[in-house]
């Protein structure tokens, strides 16, 4: 288990299990909380597509980080510090501290499975992009 979890594949399937998280999330947020906040059409749209280019950019550093590419690498991992830390942590912090009524137990459930999620993929993609030098291409 170990050699997998510091493994290329392992790092990548755990930021793929954290996007899952992630997206979990955003569909509870989008349908319960931005439906009520966004009272516009335009505003749910643009946050539409800005979800959407994140996950495809997601998306694109997973392609990159399989073929080789530690720039694939460290883009998939500012992705998965962003949407899988911070979202979180500032839900914690700052929107929700205590539990939330609203929707009580799925959003907690996926708030905090996208943080465990995150920080798991977080090491994982932090140890293949600073391992120690002198093997060539990532492995």
């Amino acid at each position: 288990m170990n050699s997998w979890f510091i493994s290329r594949n392992g790092a990548l399937v755990l930021s793929a299990l954290a996007l899952i998280s992630e997206l979990w999330r955003a569909f509870l947020d989008f349908h319960w909380e931005y439906s009520r906040a966004l009272g516009t059409t335009g505003l749910a749209l643009l946050r539409t597509l800005i979800y959407t280019a994140i996950f495809v950019g997601w998306g694109w550093a997973w392609l990159r980080a399989r073929e080789g590419s530690r720039r694939g690498l460290i883009a998939a991992l500012v992705l998965t510090l962003l949407l899988t830390l911070a979202i979180p942590v500032g839900t914690l912090v700052a929107y929700c501290p205590s539990s939330c009524r609203s929707l009580w137990p799925l959003m907690e459930l996926s708030n905090w499975f996208s943080l465990l999620l995150g920080s798991l993929a977080t090491v994982a993609l932090a140890w293949q992009i600073w391992r120690p030098a002198g093997r060539g291409r990532i492995a």
